[in-house]
């Protein structure tokens, strides 16, 4: 399970404008970053009147447009929740922004333009706040021109530390795996795939879907 962020604030606050920032920095120093914007509305993402458009329109239950350099995939998925977009990306990268889901219980970077109101309704830890002003709280605060601090708070906590990462999910839902649990799935099925023949070389990750016959 790959760590995430979200990225929360009010209408305008500046939160793409961080993550623009934020995003080739973190690639400046190696990391892959994955990057998601929840919508509150509902949008057409595809193009009308385009082949896959009409794909969909004409029953596909997932529509996957592919062209030399990019994959999209286009289906149904009521209110997708952080995990299930970790779970849809998979483990080939090292983080994920999001940007909005204040629901969620995930660590959160507040952005914030002059003095703030009132405190967001949020659920989960407050990692961090970038203003223009600086705020009364007793947490790790930034400028917006301080990317690179922002950076090094998010590589310190999230990034440095290279652990066993195993994905386990039933029903779409995650199950939480201690390290003990972790470590011996991960030798029996690295153990079973290395007798497999085509295997060459070290094995780096390992993908198993499984449905099961009714």
């Amino acid at each position: 399970m790959i760590p995430s962020i979200s990225i929360v604030g009010r209408s305008n606050a500046g939160k793409t404008t961080v993550l623009e920032s934020l995003i080739p920095e973190l690639k400046r120093r190696g990391y892959r970053v994955a990057a998601a914007k929840h919508i509150n509305e509902e949008v057409e993402l595809d193009t009308p009147g385009k082949d896959s458009w009409r794909l969909a329109r004409a029953g596909s239950d997932a529509v996957i447009l592919s062209t030399p350099g990019k994959v999209a995939i286009f289906r149904p998925e009521p209110r997708p929740s952080v995990t299930e977009l970790q779970r849809l990306i998979g483990l080939d990268y090292d983080l994920l922004l999001v940007e909005g889901y204040k629901q969620e219980k995930i660590p959160k970077i507040e952005v914030r333009r002059g003095q703030s109101p009132e405190p967001l309704a949020m659920t989960g830890e407050l990692l961090a706040i970038v203003s223009d002003e600086h705020p009364p709280e007793n947490i790790p605060s930034f400028d917006f021109s301080d990317i690179r601090g922002l950076a090094d708070l998010i590589e310190k906590r999230f990034l440095t530390t290279k652990t066993l990462t195993i994905g386990l999910y039933v029903n779409k839902k995650r199950i939480m795996l201690n390290p003990f649990v972790q470590k011996l799935i991960s030798q029996t099925i690295t153990g079973m795939v290395a007798t497999l023949k085509g295997i060459e070389g070290k094995i780096k990750d390992v993908v198993i879907w499984l449905k099961p016959n009714d």
